[in-house]
């Protein structure tokens, strides 16, 4: 019985380690930074803060890579979101549906009741520099609706990041 075992997890270990690799490779352009949230309307009956809420984000661009939008909004306060937008996040998109998690002591799933919508993509300092992988700095300003899975709750997101994958 332990001959099997020891033979399957042999045969086993190196190709998890592959599939690890991969799953770990950065996109081509990521931006970190942070931010605030402010301007909520609807959050109050949730208890959501109705001032301003600092947070840290990740910011990675389907232009860029290719896939989903994907923005991760970390709370000060210790939750989490994870938005997944399949679109490019241009002021000139409109609404867009937003697919993602929420975490607060636990997992939950906000399906796709959320729409963002993009108020400005600004490169920083120059705001009409052209968008890539060699962005160095973004400022990125956002309306969210059905924010955190409350549904009715909206607010705005206002982000500084930075490209800390450009090796420039």
């Amino acid at each position: 019985m332990i001959r099997p075992i020891r033979f399957t997890l042999f045969h086993l270990a190196p190709m998890a380690f592959l599939l690890l690799v991969v799953l770990a490779v950065p996109a081509r352009a990521e931006f970190t930074g942070a931010g605030f949230i402010t301007d909520p309307w609807g959050c109050e009956d949730y208890g959501f803060p109705t001032q301003t809420e600092m947070v840290r984000a990740r910011y990675s661009a389907r232009e860029i890579d290719g896939g989903a939008s994907e923005l991760v909004l970390n709370f000060a306060v210790g939750g989490s979101n994870v938005l997944r937008i399949w679109n490019t996040l241009e002021p000139d998109n409109g609404w867009m549906r937003a697919y993602g998690n929420v975490i607060w002591g636990r997992l939950y799933s906000m399906g796709a009741q959320t729409w963002v919508r993009v108020l400005a993509r600004e490169g920083v300092p120059f705001a009409t520099t052209t968008f890539n992988e060699y962005s160095e700095h973004i400022r990125l300003r956002l309306r969210i609706t059905n924010f955190n899975g409350m549904r009715g709750c909206g607010v705005t997101l206002v982000l500084m990041l930075n490209n800390w994958t450009n090796n420039i």
